[in-house]
């Protein structure tokens, strides 16, 4: 089991360097748009593939055609390329400034159009935020993980309030998802990769519309309250 976790860890790190790299290239000679990200698309499918993971998709019926924020629980570092594989439709990331400094693989991910946030520089922060407006508004779909940090025991945190403003924002509507098996495949801190059984559950979206009452921060509890009760009928489910 052990010398079987090796070679799968040494077979996913170095696709992660070759997919790094071809998304690097794409963006550096100018190939035609959207080629980076339809690497790293392809690279976390052969990543889900490789671990050898299965899979349990529900819930997609509720994407819209048009752009939309994803807020989710977070779990592991393979919940990135559980997201690419379970969508067909691109997605990008809003993310914390330190996956972008991750080498080649920060810059790969960020030639494929995702964001990364320097939440210690308000004036960085508010840029990032009006360009992920824009881009919401043109029709792209945004993962947000609100807890802000890798859960290492499944416990979900509080929700902070910044993706509900962006979709106030963009008037887009949120869709809370539910995810669960990354910190079984690789736990917090781990470098071997485990088997484990996956599960993206896409829940019903949360439209704004004029005149809401709501706060931001209640919205936030919300979408914590239903990614919170999915957890538990997961749970029931054995």
């Amino acid at each position: 089991m052990v010398i079987t976790g090796a070679i799968r860890s040494i077979a996913i790190i170095l696709l992660t360097f070759a997919g790094s790299l071809a998304a690097c290239l794409c963006g550096v000679v100018g190939s035609p748009p959207g080629a980076p990200a339809k690497v790293m698309a392809w690279w976390g499918r052969c990543f889900i593939r490789i671990g050898g993971w299965r899979v349990r998709t529900e819930g997609l019926e509720h994407l819209p055609e048009g752009g939309a924020i994803l807020v989710s629980n977070h779990q592991s570092l393979v919940d990135i390329p559980l997201f690419l594989s379970a969508f067909r439709k691109e997605i990008k990331f809003l993310a914390k400034r330190e996956l972008g400094e991750i080498p080649l693989f920060g810059k790969a991910m960020a030639y494929a159009g995702n964001l990364f946030v320097d939440r210690e520089d308000p004036r960085d922060s508010l840029h990032l935020m009006r360009e992920a407006v824009r881009r919401i508004r043109k029709g792209e779909v945004v993962v947000i993980f609100p807890e802000g940090t890798r859960s290492a025991d499944g416990t979900i945190g509080e929700f902070k309030p910044g993706a509900f403003y962006l979709a106030q924002k963009a008037g887009v509507p949120v869709l809370p998802v539910y995810i669960d098996g990354g910190r079984r495949a690789l736990p917090k801190g781990a470098l071997i990769f485990r088997p484990a059984d996956m599960v993206v559950r896409v829940l019903e979206p949360l439209v704004f519309t004029a005149g809401m009452p709501l706060s931001r921060q209640e919205i936030a509890e919300e979408a914590r309250r239903r990614i919170l009760s999915a957890r538990e009928e997961e749970q029931a489910r054995g």
